[in-house]
């Protein structure tokens, strides 16, 4: 009798298991990851972060157009004339002719000024009303892009996910079939001594457990890269892999309103904001301004030169060379642009449902034209048990239908998964 030492497959096996750290009795399911993404992915909380910064946008604007606006000015004019009454450097308001220097007409031989500056927009209620909705939409299309975010997160980890559990349901299957061929091999033994089977039966045996514990291995392999892709999308800090449980994924109900409707409205109304931003300017503009404190051109006199000012400016535009027809023609082609992408993604959303629909029905006749197959196999398995521990089958037909068996397993498990990713992808479109 030849003496079996342990294959390469099994070790590696071993050291794969030491590698997993499996938490024996805990299970995670698809809301614990799901959950942990929508609190931690950067994006989200970037875009949290921006929502806080069209708050702060909205009382910037108030500030800016509402609010007086005051500063304090200080500023001192050195204008000196040369060789003015015979004296060589002289600041005066009242050169003799004969001098060298500026204009006194423009720089009143110098200046010294200390002032307190009042300016306050006035007939601007509609700009900042403007202003305002253009940031509010902002805000809405922000807020928007949060749920189309989080919508994608989902399905993102709900597609790793089905793939995890694929993998941890392969791997059950496969020790299944590793343990049958185990536990046959004690009875081909017995019949090999007893004459009944050949040594290479035997041997048969074994190599179809090595195969199928290579599959399992490279099974753990996969599972591992897998698990750590599945955590980086839900930024799990955590070194564990556990058992994960079977993922819910039902078909939700068409919603009342499609999710991308109110996506193209609020780029439509981004556009009018624009619009009456731009359009803003052609309104009619008047300010208030005033100013307090000490203006002077002379030094002697600056205490006589303490005073105030106030002013009005009226602006009323008129002609601009046609920017605000040109501006309003290229409002509609944009808006025509977005009508497009809108018809064309309903035609497109409508396709993709529809076919999705078909593959669900065409996958779930073909997953219980399967799971009757199995159950056939399953009792064809039994009976080659029987057979076997009388000498009455070949091993050559008793790993011929472990094959068959663990080949309709394969597709059971491929098949439901498949059932799973176009549940979630129907889902992903149906919203």
């Amino acid at each position: 009798m030849r003496t079996v030492g342990f294959s390469s497959a099994a070790i590696l096996t071993g050291m794969m298991l030491m590698m997993v750290q499996t938490v024996i009795g805990q299970q995670l399911d698809l809301n614990y990851f799901i959950d942990n993404a929508l609190k931690n992915d950067a994006a989200i909380r970037q875009n949290i972060n921006q929502q806080q910064f069209y708050g702060l946008q909205a009382q910037l604007i108030n500030a800016q157009n509402k609010a007086p606006q005051v500063n304090f000015t200080s500023d001192y004019l050195f204008a000196p004339y040369f060789g003015n009454n015979g004296k060589a450097v002289a600041i005066t308001a009242n050169p003799s002719p004969k001098a060298f220097g500026y204009d006194v007409g423009q720089t009143n031989g110098g200046m010294y000024a200390t002032q307190l500056n009042v300016t306050l927009q006035l007939l601007n209620k509609r700009t900042v009303n403007t202003l305002q909705e253009q940031n509010k939409n902002d805000a809405a299309l922000n807020s928007n892009s949060r749920v189309q975010l989080e919508h994608d997160l989902r399905k993102a980890i709900t597609d790793q996910y089905i793939q995890v559990y694929q993998l941890q349901q392969q791997e059950e299957y496969l020790t299944r079939i590793v343990d049958e061929v185990k536990g046959r091999k004690a009875t081909v033994q017995a019949l090999v001594k007893k004459g009944l089977l050949q040594q290479s039966d035997y041997l048969l045996l074994e190599i179809e457990q090595n195969t199928r514990e290579n599959e399992l291995s490279q099974a753990k392999i996969t599972e591992v890269d897998a698990y750590g892709a599945l955590k980086n999308l839900a930024i799990v800090n955590d070194t564990t892999m556990v058992k994960l449980n079977a993922p819910l994924v039902s078909i939700n109900a068409v919603p009342q309103s499609y999710f991308y409707k109110e996506k193209f409205r609020l780029d439509s109304l981004s556009i009018v904001a624009q619009q009456n931003v731009f359009n803003a300017k052609y309104r009619p503009t008047l300010d208030l301004s005033g100013s307090g404190g000490m203006l002077a051109s002379e030094f002697n006199s600056i205490p006589h030169n303490v005073g105030m000012q106030a002013a009005l400016h009226l602006a009323i535009p008129i002609f601009d060379g046609h920017q605000r027809r040109i501006n309003d023609s290229q409002v509609k082609i944009s808006q025509q642009s977005i009508t497009y992408a809108r018809d064309n993604f309903t035609v497109q959303q409508r396709n993709y449902l529809q076919s999705i629909m078909r593959q669900i029905g065409l996958l779930r006749q073909s997953i219980t034209q399967i799971e009757q197959l199995i159950s056939k196999q399953d009792l064809l398995l039994r009976l080659d048990r029987e057979k076997l521990q009388g000498g009455q089958l070949s091993i050559i037909e008793y790993v011929k239908s472990l094959q068959d068996y663990a080949a309709a397993k394969q597709n059971l498990n491929g098949a439901r998964v498949q059932l799973l990713l176009l549940s979630n992808q129907y889902n992903y479109y149906n919203w």
